[in-house]
């Protein structure tokens, strides 16, 4: 059995969900309250020590780190492949893979952060509060992540850095799409996967500047295929349970 402890709303939850969708996978869902923090409570912890959304239960076996998770469902049930079959090819999905996890996750967070308004989360928090909140904050550096953005907010110079870091990869993307349908050629794979949550919240956070698909054509047209694909549709369509 697949269980999957996810968000409806988080970036790596989507990958995950998409994955499954495209897999034509069964799952059984437990969705975590980000709100509620339910995903720093000691039982959740105790899956998943970064605290963090998803993680993976297959059959008692835990998984964590939603591109390693994507790639493991892949690994396990053969069928509807998303992986290429030449190596190289394969090489070339898992440095895309990485690069949207080490680039893009981290500036669209900074981002997020503010075009979101995530501050008004902790403003009302006194600073007993904001010390609680922080001590369960389980990754030593996203704890002191998240202290400098709720003590000093997010400056336009650190703006700006993740904004160009953000167009640096989408640039990469409109380069090597020219001539393609997918990152890996013809078909869908983990890549495209990968990265397509971010892409959408890019959108989400209105980067006009880096969503005019007039200067990127290729990148656009991949675009709507992806946002077009049933898998897409299916993981994007769930909604937070009442």
């Amino acid at each position: 059995m697949l269980k999957l402890y996810h968000q409806w709303t988080s970036t790596c939850s989507k990958r995950v969900r998409i994955t499954l969708a495209e897999k034509k996978l069964e799952w059984v869902s437990h969705h975590i309250s980000l709100k509620d923090l339910e995903h720093l409570e000691p039982w959740y912890v105790k899956l998943n020590s970064e605290g963090v959304v998803p993680t993976l239960d297959h059959d008692g076996k835990i998984l964590t780190e939603s591109n390693f998770i994507i790639e493991y469902l892949d690994e396990v049930f053969p069928d509807n492949p998303l992986r290429p079959s030449d190596h190289y090819e394969r090489w070339k999905m898992r440095n895309w893979m990485h690069r949207f996890e080490a680039v893009l996750h981290k500036n669209i967070n900074t981002i997020s952060f503010v075009k979101q308004n995530r501050i008004k989360r902790y403003e009302a928090f006194s600073e007993e509060e904001l010390l609680n909140f922080l001590s369960h904050q389980v990754n030593a550096e996203r704890r002191a992540s998240y202290e400098k953005r709720i003590r000093n907010g997010v400056s336009a110079a650190e703006m700006v850095f993740a904004e160009d870091r953000i167009a640096e990869v989408v640039d990469e993307m409109n380069i090597a799409l020219e001539g393609k349908s997918f990152l890996n050629g013809d078909r869908v794979s983990l890549a495209d996967i990968s990265v397509a949550p971010f892409i959408e919240r890019i959108e989400a956070n209105a980067l006009n500047q880096l969503t005019d698909w007039t200067k990127r054509p290729h990148l656009g047209s991949w675009w709507s295929t992806m946002q077009e694909l049933p898998s897409y549709k299916k993981a994007f369509d769930f909604t937070m349970p009442n």
